[in-house]
C-alpha cells in the first residue's frame, strides 16, 4: 500500500474537525476599559485547534510569514501538548513572537495562507502562536532568554527601539556583541509603546519583552535624537557598526482649512496621550478632549484604533458611543485588517465610505463644530493599485466636537538632512541592500519602517534579523 494512502486519509480526516471558538469578551464590558478583549485558548483548545493542522507539503503559511516561522512543526507540537517545543521552534525565527501574535494580521499572512481557509475557517495560528509563548513566559520564563555567545569584544550602536531596532538588538546580543539602543522617546518600544492600543498588546508583554533585551546585556540611552543630539557620524566613529532603525512616526502633514482648531487631531496626537503616561510623552501632549460627535478620516489600522479609542473614551465620560469612520475609498480598498474593522462595528462605529475631509469650521467657542466633506467616486487606479478616489463635486456638513485626521505615517527625513552622503529616497527613506540591509556608508545598516515606510511589525522584526546577520559577517570579516 503507498505511503500517502493513510497520510491522504488522515487529512480528510482533519478537514472535519470543529474549529476551536475564539472567545471575546461582551461588548459592553470591553468598551468600559482598556484591556484585552480576546481571550486565550486553554491547553485542552489549543490541543484540539492544533490538530487541525494538515501539514502541508508546500508550507503555503510558512511562505507567507515574513519571519518563516515553522509553523507546521509548531502545530504538531501543540497538538501533542508540548507547548513549551512549540514556544521554542517560534523563538528559533522570531525575537518576540509573545508580540507578533498579538498584532501581526494573521488573515493576509500566515491564516490567509492556511488551506483550510480555502473552504472554511482556517487553523488560528495567531492565537495559537499568543497561547504557547504566554504558557512558556509564565510556567518556564528562564528558557525565553536566550545563551549568549562569549563576547565578541565589538560594540554596535542601534538607533530606534521599535521592532526592527528591538529585533536587531536581541541577536546581535545572542551573538555577543555589546549593544547600546539610543531612542529619541523617554521610554523603549517606539510605536508599541506610544500608541498601539493596551488592548490589543498589553503593555506588560511589551515590557518583558523590553526587560529580556536589559537581562541580555542591551543597554539603553533616551530622550536623544540621532541627527540632533548626536551625529550618525559620531556613532560610527565610536562604534564597530551603526544600524539605523527609526521607524515612521511622523503623521502625513494635513492642509485643509481649519485643521489646527482645537479638537482637531493626528492620530499620533489622540492616540498616544490615552496609552502613554504623562511622564513618558512630550509635555504639551495632553489627553483629549472627547466630545459627543467623534469623526476619525482614514482607512487604515491606526484609524481602526482611533475609532475604538474613541469609542472607550466616550463610555468612560459616561456618553453613548458616536463614533463615525469616514474613507475616501470603498471597503474593497480599505487598508485595515477585517478583524479590526469586525470589531469596530462591533462596538458601534459607523463606516461612511467615498468620504474625504474638505474643511473644518469652528462653533463659537472656537473648537471644531462640524466638517465639510466632499463625496468621492472611485477613478482610475493610481500607483498602489487602488482605484483612485475622485470628487464628485457633491459636499456636505457633518457634526462634529472631535475629527482625527488618520491619514497615515511617514519617515522622518533628518538622518538623511544631516548624514553626509547617507543615499535617501522618497521623502526620507533610507536606500539598502535589501540581502543585507547595508547603506551606501560602510558599518552603516538600517530595516525597519525608516526604509520601507509604514509597515508590518513582523516585517521590521525580519529586517533586523537580516541586519543582525550582515553586521556579524562585517564585523567577523572585520577581524584581524
Amino acid at each position: 500500500m503507498s505511503d500517502t494512502v493513510p497520510v491522504k486519509s488522515m487529512r480528510k480526516d482533519k478537514i472535519r474537525l470543529a474549529p476551536q471558538a475564539v472567545t471575546t469578551r461582551p461588548v459592553a464590558g470591553r468598551i468600559a476599559d482598556f484591556d484585552p478583549i480576546v481571550m486565550s485558548f486553554d491547553e485542552t483548545s489549543a490541543c484540539a485547534e492544533a490538530d487541525r493542522c494538515l501539514s502541508c507539503p508546500r508550507q503555503p503559511c510558512v511562505a507567507a510569514c515574513p519571519l518563516s516561522n515553522d509553523i507546521p512543526t509548531a502545530m504538531h507540537h501543540i497538538a501533542e501538548g508540548r507547548f513549551l517545543e512549540a514556544a521554542a521552534v517560534y523563538r528559533a525565527t522570531s525575537p518576540f513572537p509573545e508580540i507578533c501574535s498579538r498584532v501581526c494580521p494573521q488573515e493576509n499572512l500566515c491564516e490567509g495562507a492556511c488551506v483550510l481557509g480555502k473552504h472554511g475557517q482556517p487553523v488560528a495560528l495567531g492565537m495559537l502562536e499568543r497561547f504557547v509563548t504566554d504558557y512558556q513566559r509564565e510556567i518556564a520564563p528562564e528558557t525565553v532568554v536566550p545563551l549568549r555567545a562569549p563576547s565578541s569584544g565589538k560594540r554596535v550602536a542601534v538607533v530606534g527601539t521599535g521592532p526592527a531596532g528591538m529585533s536587531v538588538a536581541h541577536w546581535l546580543l545572542e551573538l555577543g556583541y555589546a549593544v547600546t539602543l539610543y531612542e529619541a522617546w523617554p521610554a523603549p518600544g517606539g510605536w508599541l509603546t506610544y500608541a498601539v492600543p493596551s488592548y490589543k498588546l498589553p503593555r506588560g508583554v511589551l515590557h518583558d519583552a523590553l526587560a529580556r533585551l536589559e537581562q541580555m546585556g542591551a543597554r539603553f540611552v533616551f530622550n536623544t535624537r540621532i541627527g540632533q543630539d548626536i551625529a550618525v557620524e559620531t556613532l560610527r566613529a565610536e562604534y564597530d557598526a551603526v544600524f539605523l532603525g527609526v521607524g515612521a512616526m511622523r503623521d502625513t502633514a494635513a492642509s485643509f482649512p481649519g485643521h489646527n482648531l482645537p479638537g482637531v487631531y493626528t492620530g499620533t496626537e489622540f492616540l498616544l496621550p490615552v496609552y502613554t503616561p504623562a511622564a513618558l510623552r512630550p509635555p504639551q501632549m495632553a489627553e483629549p478632549e472627547i466630545g459627543a460627535h467623534v469623526v476619525v478620516f482614514g482607512g487604515g489600522d491606526t484609524a481602526m484604533d482611533c475609532v475604538r479609542t474613541a469609542v472607550r473614551l466616550q463610555v468612560r465620560q459616561g456618553m453613548q458611543p458616536n463614533v463615525t469612520l469616514m474613507y475616501r475609498r470603498t471597503e474593497y480598498e480599505m487598508p485595515a485588517a477585517h478583524k479590526e474593522r469586525h470589531a469596530a462595528r462591533e462596538e458601534g462605529v459607523e463606516f461612511v465610505y467615498l468620504a474625504a475631509p474638505l474643511a473644518f469650521h469652528p462653533g463659537p467657542d472656537g473648537r471644531i463644530h462640524e466638517v465639510v466633506v466632499q463625496e468621492m467616486a472611485l477613478g482610475e487606479p493610481d500607483a498602489s493599485g487602488r482605484r483612485r478616489p475622485v470628487p464628485t463635486g457633491h459636499e456636505y456638513t457633518v457634526r462634529a466636537d472631535v475629527a482625527v485626521l488618520a491619514l497615515g505615517y511617514e519617515a522622518d527625513p533628518l538622518l538623511g538632512e544631516t548624514t553626509p552622503d547617507l543615499l535617501t529616497h522618497k521623502h526620507g527613506l533610507i536606500v539598502i541592500d535589501p540581502q543585507t540591509g547595508a547603506t551606501n556608508l560602510p558599518g552603516v545598516f538600517a530595516g525597519g519602517d525608516d526604509v520601507r515606510g509604514p509597515h508590518l511589525v513582523s516585517v521590521a522584526n525580519h529586517d533586523g534579523i537580516v541586519a543582525a546577520r550582515a553586521i556579524h559577517a562585517y564585523l567577523t570579516a572585520a577581524q584581524p
